[in-house]
Formats: C-alpha cells, structure tokens, sequence
C-alpha cells in the first residue's frame, strides 16, 4: 500500500512537507524542496500556509484538513492540503500545471477567439469575474457575453466544473 502512496504522488510531482512543533520541518520531498528549498531540520517559511491564509482571511491553524483548492504558492497554482493533527502538520502541493494544459488543450481544438481564450486562461488560473474584468478592462456583461460563448462552444465546460477544478 505505502509504495502505490509514494508512486502515485511521485507522478503527480505532489509536495510533502511534514512539520512538528508547529513550525520545524521533519521532512520534505524532493519536489517540496524545489519549490521552497531544503528546510529539513529547520524553521519553516511558511510560504504555503501564508498564501492560503492570505486566501482565506484568517489562521488555518488547529486540528483538522483544510483545503485550498486553486491556490497560488509562488508562482505556480496547486491545490494545497493541510492535515493538522497537533503538534504535527503534513501539507499536500497537488501541483495544477498540467490540468491547466489540459483544459488549455481542449479549448484550443474549440474555435475560441483570442480573447475567449485569455479568459477561460484567467478562468482556470482562479481569478474571480471581477478581477478578470479589471485586468481586461472590460464590462460585466462583455465578460458575460465571452463566457456564454465559451459555454456555447464547449458545453462539458459548465458542467465540469473548469473554473473551481
């Protein structure tokens, strides 16, 4: 069992970062280490957890799981797991590159426009219709209007969920 666990995050290039104490690191994966460097033995940067509370508008600390899907860790999106169970925390990098080239992909053989495509981009990056119409310096309803059209040319999209993954 405990070598299809390590196989199957080995091939998703997931992160493992097991921290004791609330803030010392006790292990890291090769792919955690890559992301925030070699912290083994050492004080924690926190740079997942500080995103996600960022995110979240508070503490994610305490016993239990929490899950920030679509979050930005750097500059890469991963859906991030916390598992708190004191004084131990094993935090999950579920990194979401490849997802994004397959949706990506899959619009592409749609026939969107140019601009159809920077949205449904700005879609699955997790940027709210607020945010994506203050980059693109666009209305509401010229937003609502691209996204109708997305829906049109690739129905699956409303139903899977692209946006939220």
């Amino acid at each position: 069992m405990f070598t299809w666990f390590k196989e199957a995050l080995w091939k998703s290039r997931t992160g493992i970062c097991l921290i004791k104490d609330g803030d010392r690191i006790f292990f890291q994966n090769s792919t955690c280490k890559k992301r925030c460097g070699n912290f083994s033995g050492k004080e924690c940067p926190q740079t997942c957890l500080l995103n996600c509370e960022k995110k979240e508008g508070g503490s994610v600390s305490g016993d239990g799981i929490k899950l920030f899907p679509n979050a930005k860790v750097g500059n890469q999106f991963f859906d991030v797991l916390f598992f708190n169970a004191l004084p131990y925390r094993m935090v999950l990098l579920y990194p979401l590159q490849k997802k994004y080239e397959s949706w990506l992909k899959r619009f592409n053989g749609r026939k969107l426009s140019r601009r159809e495509l920077e949205i449904a981009g700005l879609c699955l990056q997790g940027l709210t219709n607020s945010k994506i119409m203050e980059r693109l310096f666009i209305s509401k309803a010229t937003l609502k209007t691209h996204l109708n059209n997305i829906y049109k040319k690739m129905p699956e999209a409303r139903s899977e969920s692209w946006r939220k993954f």
